[in-house]
């Protein structure tokens, strides 16, 4: 083929690449000015018989229809032109100048966790482009992203028809559709592997490209529970549990529980490639309740200050009530004092800090002020003590006070009926903990680096984590890697987070150890 003209247009420079589809060539277009460098697929259908190539040659026209689609996005090769030759089918696709991923993922060389959500999400844009256009790439992997060179960005390419047309056959005179199971082992998933791919599958096969940059190990290398056909790959990798999550969702064995688009899945990304905008809108949320707390401190300190203008005004109108009076009535009772107070025109004071024209209005609103600034203080209130969590020392304190009753509290007020029995607090069982294993060396277990904590071995994650540097009590039990402890939490951890330090023996008790023996 090399040196062939297909299409009296199209002149193979050399192979790019051949499987049991057919091959894949690059080309020189002749009919251009500068004879531009271009893709050629070549499929070869299995068989020359008149209904299948029918058949075969609608589905490839099809397929080719959607590639004329997909070369709108600006990450995926445009399909230059597709036609038929001696009943084989041929693809011409822009050429990509760049370097596979495959180039950049080198073993034991892992990536940061910044540089594998950029590729994360690079990558998930373009698969949202796909999937909403009804197509399944199906061999995702890093040979098939390519690093485009002008540009640095990321470039999906492989979409031929010789993945999407399903192929056929003619079995015992009847036409039987076989689908064909396409893909990469340790990038396709379970599904796929039975000829049944989903949408979900290409996330499967882009959370393996992830871990794979993380550890720096090829996805056939990683284990299987052989429970639960999960990934086994946590352990490999330093990686934060947000992005560990995300993962580990992508890479779900049974297709249903993971994300089910790729928006599903920029979304989850989002605030770990922008931390900053999480802490941008708690610190707006924080502004927000200060301001509040100070409104309503406010709106508190300028009712009272009414009410206590209030009081100071009636003191004063009665008090030149009595001296307006005539001394021999100053005695009368408290009822003709009202009356007269009321006849009594009301002093023009300056505009009060509610804004109220005069303080013969402000009874009136009194109990609408009092009812919109007790609202403001509870909606504040409540807004603070969700943004602001109870420190987890004070309810233990509080919790212990109350469980545990004081003995040397003396000014304690006696029950009745009991001031000469004894009380005795209720004491509940205990919970039980697991068993604590006595090194007989006295080697100590501290947290090496930051671990999730477990129920068990196999199950999902306590939400408690333990820091490194945190020195742990383990039971000595050992299973799948991990290792159980009582303190400070009870659960499971990895082992390998761990660092056991055992004190070093000295010259004295070596030789009482060594004589020991001889006796």
């Amino acid at each position: 083929m090399i040196g062939a003209l297909l299409d009296q247009r199209y002149q193979v420079v050399r192979v790019l690449g051949q499987g049991g589809f057919g091959h894949t060539y690059i080309a020189e277009d002749t009919r251009r000015p500068g004879n531009p460098t271009c893709v050629v697929k070549h499929l070869k259908p299995a068989s020359r018989d008149p209904e299948f190539l029918q058949i075969a040659r609608r589905l490839f026209t099809r397929e080719a229809e959607t590639l004329e689609k997909l070369g709108n996005h600006d990450q995926i090769p445009r399909l230059l032109a597709y036609f038929e030759e001696n009943q084989e089918f041929y693809l011409v696709e822009e050429f990509i100048d760049g370097h596979p991923l495959n180039v950049e993922l080198e073993p034991s060389q892992p990536w940061s966790e910044s540089q594998v959500i950029q590729l994360l999400q690079e990558v998930l844009y373009i698969l949202d482009f796909v999937h909403t256009n009804g197509v399944i790439h199906r061999d995702l992997k890093p040979e098939n992203l390519i690093r485009r060179k002008h540009d640095n960005k990321v470039v999906l390419v492989d979409f031929g028809a010789v993945k999407q047309v399903q192929m056929q056959s003619i079995v015992a005179q009847e036409l039987v559709k076989e689908t064909v199971a396409i893909g990469t082992p340790g990038y396709m998933p379970s599904e796929q592997g039975q000829g049944r791919p989903r949408t979900s599958s290409d996330l499967y096969a882009l959370g393996m490209i992830g871990i794979q940059a993380l550890t720096g190990m090829n996805p056939t290398q990683f284990g299987e529970d052989p429970d639960t056909g999960e990934i086994i790959w946590q352990q490999y990798a330093q990686v934060s549990d947000a992005l560990a999550a995300v993962l580990a969702k992508m890479v779900r064995h049974y297709f249903k529980y993971r994300y089910q688009s790729a928006t599903e899945a920029l979304q989850a990304l989002e605030p770990l490639a922008n931390p900053n905008a999480a802490k941008a809108f708690a610190a707006i949320a924080s502004q927000r309740v200060r301001y509040y707390l100070r409104d309503g401190y406010q709106s508190a300190s300028k009712v009272l200050q009414t009410i206590q203008n209030i009081s100071a005004l009636k003191t004063r109108q009665a008090i030149a009530t009595l001296k307006s009076l005539p001394s021999g009535q100053a005695a009368l009772p408290s009822s003709n004092l009202m009356e007269e107070t009321a006849t009594v025109p009301p002093v023009q004071p300056s505009r009060s800090p509610m804004g109220v024209g005069s303080f013969s209005t402000i009874p009136s609103k009194l109990p609408l002020i009092l009812g919109t600034s007790a609202v403001t203080l509870v909606i504040a209130a409540g807004i603070f003590s969700m943004v602001r969590p109870p420190s987890p020392s004070a309810v233990t304190t509080t919790n212990k006070t109350n469980a545990i009753p004081d003995p040397n509290k003396s000014n304690s007020t006696p029950e009745p009926n009991k001031s000469n029995s004894t009380s005795t607090p209720n004491q509940s069982d205990p919970k039980p903990e697991p068993e604590k294993a006595q090194d007989p060396n006295g080697c100590t277990f501290t947290m090496r680096r930051a671990s999730n904590v477990r129920e068990s071995p196999r199950s999902k994650k306590t939400g408690e984590v333990i820091k490194s540097g945190i020195q742990l009590t383990v039971t000595g039990k050992e299973e799948n890697g991990y290792i159980e402890i009582s303190s400070p939490v009870q659960g499971w951890v990895y082992k390998n987070r761990t660092k056991k330090t055992c004190p070093k023996p000295n010259k004295a008790d070596a030789k009482k150890s060594a004589s020991s023996k001889e006796n």
